[in-house]
């Protein structure tokens, strides 16, 4: 057997080491991460101010989901799975719950993150959030209330690295 005979042995057998190797790659890390859908959080606002904020309100918390789903996004614990809602409100209120979480299964989630914004007064905010076990009959995998202080775009962006931190740190891993 000449070496070049040797080579080609190995270049044929190639196709299929490579193919092999992503495979079990693959399984690994589907093994490694566990599936969970997120809601969109929704807001609150008990604060009785005469003021309406309602846009500013409006485009802090769209800020809000999109600096959780960006965060959660690069996380390798996880594989977020995309909730597909008709209209233009995806949280536990609309289109609510049980809407949510057949979605969220339907879509292979074993899990679903869903919270509120709760303005209760001028300076004093709570997040609320929960993780529920869509394989355990939505039990809380992992419940939390933080509260943040201040209702400005830059004590909004705070409250939002920090439930993502607060999230990470504390709900994750899931199992």
């Amino acid at each position: 057997m000449t070496p070049q005979d040797i080579y080609r042995g190995i270049a044929r057998g190639m196709p299929f080491l490579l193919l092999a190797s992503t495979i079990a790659m693959a399984s690994t890390t589907s093994a490694d991460t566990e599936t969970l859908a997120l809601a969109q959080f929704d807001f609150q606002d008990t604060s009785g101010e005469v003021h309406d904020q309602s846009a500013e309100h409006e485009a802090r918390l769209k800020s809000l989901n999109e600096t959780l789903h960006g965060g959660l996004a690069r996380n390798r614990e996880i594989a977020l799975v995309r909730l597909t809602c008709g209209g233009e409100r995806c949280t536990h209120r609309t289109p609510g719950l049980a809407v949510l979480t057949r979605q969220a299964r339907t879509a292979g989630a074993q899990y679903l993150l869903v919270g509120e914004v709760h303005k209760v007064s001028t300076l004093i905010g709570r997040v609320r959030l929960a993780v529920l076990d869509l394989d355990d009959n939505n039990t809380f995998a992992c419940e939390q209330l933080l509260s943040y202080r201040g209702d400005t775009d830059e004590a909004w962006q705070r409250m939002a690295q920090y439930t993502l931190r607060h999230i990470e740190e504390n709900c994750l891993p899931l199992r």
